[in-house]
């Protein structure tokens, strides 16, 4: 990959070029290069016959960078400008204001134009710009950005949060809810909700929720630099987090991090999470909430007051903006729901094996030692490597067992692992009946059959040891009180403890000492 710029960042650049239609100034903007950079690796992409999306083939680095061989030449454009007339009638800047927010491709200069053939106007461009600059300072703040309708929505979290009680003792507070906030740029309508956290599966689900109650989806989303959208934060290469960034896939939106210590930024964002401090979060003071659910009634409620509410200033209220301007513009939704999934990185042990919360998923074994992405939803595990998925398990919730696919296995283990299960309970019942049910339950309770093999091969082997009898009585004893596994059973064998089993009709010593 040429200087300045990642293989990510390349995916990323055609993915917004080819798929979502963003112009190359919003695509050096979101992903922090050049524009000169932008046009580059565009003309190349389009010089090259490549199509979007990608080939598998030309997902890999080098085989991408070997078809953009070539270097592009480029044109400076150079833009126009007009003049002349004078001043007649009153202008109503209102409307061009929402003319210019319904679309992303309106310009102050076409609706001038428009003005001008029909008579309306015949001020100069310049008067009329200058104009229309003023009226824009008279408004509220708020209203003052320019940002087209669905164009952006900025989201945050208040910094005020709503206490949880006990359900039992009203004056015990058992967490703090967080208060997420989002505003779209063109109408200033604001959705809130609270969840429990602000960690990335309640990050990435209350954008979901955002996106079903407006009813479609943004193109861009701002956000400011928290952990659970953005991994690192950097002023010119800020690394999204992978389940952040699946989420807006699917959704085929885009994230543009603010600027660290950049409150310019993310204006909407900081005057509404204000709004919500102010207007809603204080009508809340002397409520008590148990759960999230009545919280969040509350906050719909709250919310839809505060969106109908009349603007100061301005003759619409934010629901009127939001139907005439934002929601007109918004792309439509996935058809398919979004399931959040988590993820993690995880390198391959010399097992075969991969670790994820404490239980152990196999992987082909000529992948030991590589790195993989995993992830995972509430009942499966993926794994891939080099953006292909080499593994599906079902999710485990056994801490310290392994899930094995006898298919990842070398020949040898494979060979092993297929020890006739048959084979191993006949060995079991000829040491003794005891024996048997141990090795049964091994079967039973095992997830695999060749992690079961193994254990009840390696079970079996104690007989070696401590000899078929003892092992017998061991089992014997073991099942008595209860205990099944194999390790516990080796450790009671290990201390050789005496496997005196206690029984209703058998006579203890006390028997003995109370007659004689």
């Amino acid at each position: 990959m040429s200087k300045g710029i990642k293989m990510k960042q390349l995916l990323e650049l055609l993915r917004l070029h080819c798929e979502l239609k963003f112009s190359q100034r919003d695509i050096a903007k979101m992903i922090n290069i050049s524009k000169t950079t932008v046009h580059n690796y565009i003309n190349l992409f389009e010089a090259s016959g490549l199509t979007w999306p990608l080939a598998t083939e030309y997902l890999n680095e080098s085989n991408l960078m070997l078809k953009l061989n070539r270097k592009p030449r480029f044109k400076n454009n150079t833009g126009d400008s007009s003049g002349g007339g004078s001043v007649d009638n009153d202008i109503d800047f209102t409307q061009i204001h929402h003319e210019l927010k319904s679309h992303k491709h309106v310009t102050l200069k076409l609706l001038w134009e428009d003005l001008k053939l029909s008579g309306q106007i015949s001020h100069t461009y310049e008067y009329f710009t200058v104009r229309y600059k003023k009226w824009l300072g008279h408004q509220p703040s708020s209203m003052r950005q320019s940002h087209k309708g669905g164009e952006k929505v900025f989201v945050d979290y208040s910094g005020d949060k709503v206490p949880i009680y006990d359900v039992a003792d009203l004056t015990k507070v058992v967490y703090h809810a967080e208060i997420f906030v989002g505003v779209l740029g063109a109408s200033n309508y604001i959705y809130l909700e609270a969840t429990q956290s602000q960690k990335i599966s309640d990050f990435t689900m209350s954008h979901v929720r955002m996106f079903n109650h407006l009813g479609g989806v943004t193109e861009l989303v701002i956000i400011d630099n928290l952990k659970s959208g953005v991994k690192t934060p950097n002023r010119y290469d800020p690394v999204i987090t992978p389940a952040y960034y699946q989420m807006l896939n699917h959704y085929g939106t885009a994230c543009m991090p603010a600027r660290v210590y950049k409150p310019k930024d993310k204006p909407k964002a900081e005057n509404g999470v204000l709004i919500i401090q102010r207007w809603v979060l204080a009508r809340l003071r002397k409520l008590r909430f148990t759960n999230l659910a009545d919280l969040n009634k509350e906050l719909r409620r709250l919310m839809d007051t505060a969106n109908n509410k009349k603007l100061q200033r301005y003759p619409y209220s934010r629901k009127e903006l939001f139907d005439k301007i934002d929601k007109p513009c918004l792309n439509p939704l996935a058809k398919e729901p979004y399931i959040h999934r988590g993820y993690k990185k995880a390198r391959v042990g010399n097992d075969y094996h991969i670790e994820l919360n404490g239980h152990y998923y196999s992987v082909p074994y000529n992948l030991v030692k590589a790195e993989l992405d995993i992830w995972h939803t509430s009942n499966l595990v993926e794994c891939y490597y080099n953006g292909k998925c080499v593994a599906t398990h079902v999710k485990s919730f056994i801490d310290m067992d392994k899930t094995t696919n006898i298919d990842h296995m070398p020949i040898n283990h494979q060979a092993y692992a297929n020890v006739n299960i048959n084979e191993l309970k006949e060995s079991a019942r000829e040491i003794g009946v005891a024996t048997e049910l141990i090795i049964d339950n091994i079967f039973t309770i095992s997830e695999h059959q060749a992690i079961a093999c193994k254990k009840a091969s390696g079970f079996l082997k104690l007989a070696n040891k401590y000899g078929n009898n003892q092992l017998e009585e061991m089992c014997n004893y073991a099942i008595n009180i209860g205990v099944y596994d194999y390790k516990n059973i080796q450790i009671l064998l290990e201390r050789k403890i005496n496997p005196v089993i206690q029984h209703s009709n058998i006579r203890g010593s006390s028997y003995y000492s109370e007659v004689y």
